[in-house]
């Protein structure tokens, strides 16, 4: 079974595992360490602390999400200037030309997506998640797997091409089963509180400003006590 990857507070505290694999031909190899790396569905998470940085980054080579932790980092390029400080979220699309420029040092964490192709319908500028962005309302949990009444939920899908979905998710407190998630997702808890017991007897507890991979396979159940929204980066 694929670990469940918690990225607690603080920083200096974690224990991840490193992945034997570096993304070819990386423009931001310096400071990047991978957790885990999924050859079949074609992506790497991970983290990365880097001092100092100008580049000038042409035809960026996959798609990739970005949750700043610490620092401050600019994005500019053709129609777009983007000043991203700790607690933000990016995303950079595939095959656009950007300037990658920090002062300090810069760490973050990351999902890469190489495995997915170019398309015509790639954003053509990077985006910063807008974390207050009203929501829609959603479908809940399913029945099938809820050990409580039904929460309500509300969703905003913000990036969006191929099977990758990045966005916002908002719902009461709840608890399911354990379940065997058919998709891949990083998890950026903006409010709230979620215990994960994974299926090999770990507990994570993820709090407000902390991050947790859930690779494909990784069988969790889930209790909130709170309300929780959260950004959500799906893959499948």
């Amino acid at each position: 079974m694929p670990p469940i990857l918690h990225y607690s507070h603080p920083h200096s505290d974690r224990q991840l595992p490193c992945a034997a694999f570096a993304l070819p031909g990386d423009p931001l190899a310096a400071g990047r360490v991978i957790h885990f790396h999924d050859p079949l569905q074609g992506y790497a998470a991970g983290s990365s602390v880097s001092v100092g940085a100008n580049l000038l980054i042409e035809r960026f080579p996959w798609v990739e999400l970005g949750v700043v932790e610490a620092g401050e980092l600019r994005l500019q390029g053709d129609g777009f200037d983007l000043q991203l400080n700790a607690g933000d979220c990016f995303v950079v699309p595939r095959g656009i030309d950007v300037r990658w420029h920090h002062r300090g040092q810069l760490r973050r964490l990351f999902m890469a997506f190489p495995g997915l192709e170019a398309c015509s319908d790639m954003p053509k500028v990077p985006i910063r998640l807008d974390l207050s962005q009203p929501l829609s309302e959603a479908s809940p949990p399913a029945a099938s797997v809820l050990l409580t009444p039904t929460p309500n939920a509300w969703s905003e899908t913000l990036f969006s091409v191929a099977n990758l979905r990045i966005g916002l998710w908002q719902c009461e407190p709840y608890a399911r089963k354990q379940v065997e998630p058919a998709y891949s997702e990083l998890m950026f808890i903006l409010e709230g509180a979620v215990t994960l017991a994974a299926g090999q007897g770990k507990t994570h507890v993820v709090r407000a400003g902390e991050t947790v991979v859930v690779p494909k396979g990784a069988t969790n159940a889930w209790t909130s006590e709170d309300t929780v929204r959260k950004v959500f980066c799906i893959l499948g």
